[in-house]
């Protein structure tokens, strides 16, 4: 479990080695498997009942974007399932993510895509950061992934507001 380590090599986090114990039980590192995906009236039916949400999602984070261009990340939005309901960003950062199957109405949750941020932000109730191996399925080794979980008024999950980045880039973001 190389990855399991804080990001700042205080040793292992107990979130992540404990999704990877849980990951390690249902699927391989090495297999990616491009995730299910909401379409059509699915789709429709989740994103009407999250508008509320993503009105006020999709403005901050296109505000968030104006003053991050020109840097190659995404911004995504999901509800509280890990469905990815809006995704905002660089077009050749989404165009690799689109690859491994990360758009509209994927599911990202911790059975499906393994230890990632996206998934443990909406479990652990925190804003979580994982990058390069801490990912248990080896696909994602070359992203880094912050998410943080959105609550209602009376304090339930009701969404994630998630960023990422591949991995390459990332020391030109903090620079800047």
């Amino acid at each position: 479990m190389s990855g399991a380590f804080n990001n700042d090599g205080r040793g292992i986090s107990p979130l992540i080695a404990t999704s990877w114990e849980r990951c390690n039980k249902l699927m391989k590192r090495e297999t990616w498997n491009v995730p299910h995906q909401a379409q059509g009236v699915t789709f429709a039916s989740i994103y009407r009942r999250k508008k509320a949400m993503l009105t006020l999602g999709q403005a901050a984070l296109e505000d968030a974007w104006e003053y991050m261009a020109p840097r190659e990340c995404a911004l995504l939005i999901l509800d509280e399932t890990a469905c990815i309901l809006s995704r905002n960003g660089d077009p050749q950062t989404l165009q690799q993510l689109s690859v491994l199957g990360f758009n509209d109405g994927t599911y990202c949750a911790e059975g499906i895509i393994g230890t990632c941020a996206l998934s443990l932000a909406a479990i652990s109730g925190q804003a979580v950061k994982t990058m390069a191996d801490q990912h248990f399925k080896q696909a994602l080794w070359n992203w880094a992934f912050c998410a943080t979980p959105l609550f209602d008024s009376k304090g339930r999950l009701t969404g994630t507001i998630a960023w990422r980045v591949r991995l390459s880039k990332l020391p030109q973001l903090i620079c800047r």
